[in-house]
């Protein structure tokens, strides 16, 4: 089911200024839609540090169709943006082979529901948006 973009960006505000109380979408149904990034890890300051530099560009990441969420021990926290229904951390990191004791990784998948960066480390804001507006579909204005 696709929903027009204004009722999708709607939503996405909603659930933002509710603090991502709402669920999303499952992943795979928010293919086409968002690219997300998650940030998992059991280093709580680093996920703090890479949650806080991201929020500095809130309209970066909703000009860029961005989901964020953490997945720390068996929960799965809101960044921006709701976290995705019917996921959990266990699937999450066996899905993206993420070691359960790393002390922290984050994952975008692009809007076709593929891996497009990884890193191990906290990054700037900058490079993670560099390497969204080097898609394709971000070039084409998706």
């Amino acid at each position: 089911m696709r929903r027009p973009i204004g009722q999708l960006l709607a939503a996405l505000v909603i659930c933002t200024a509710m603090g991502g109380a709402t669920m999303a979408q499952s992943l795979s149904e928010l293919q086409w839609q968002n690219r997300v990034l998650i940030l998992f890890g059991t280093d709580g300051t680093a996920i703090e540090e890479q949650s806080s530099e991201l929020l500095t560009g809130r309209d970066a990441l909703a000009e860029r169709d961005m989901l964020v969420f953490t997945v720390a021990g068996d929960r799965l926290d809101p960044v921006y943006g709701p976290v995705p229904d019917g996921e959990d951390a266990q699937s999450l990191r066996a899905r993206f082979g993420v070691d359960p004791a790393a002390p922290f990784t984050a994952i975008l998948i692009g809007k076709d529901g593929q891996e497009k960066w990884r890193a191990d480390s906290v990054v700037p804001r900058a490079e993670i948006e560099a390497v969204i507006d080097a898609m394709p579909m971000r070039r084409a204005g998706r």
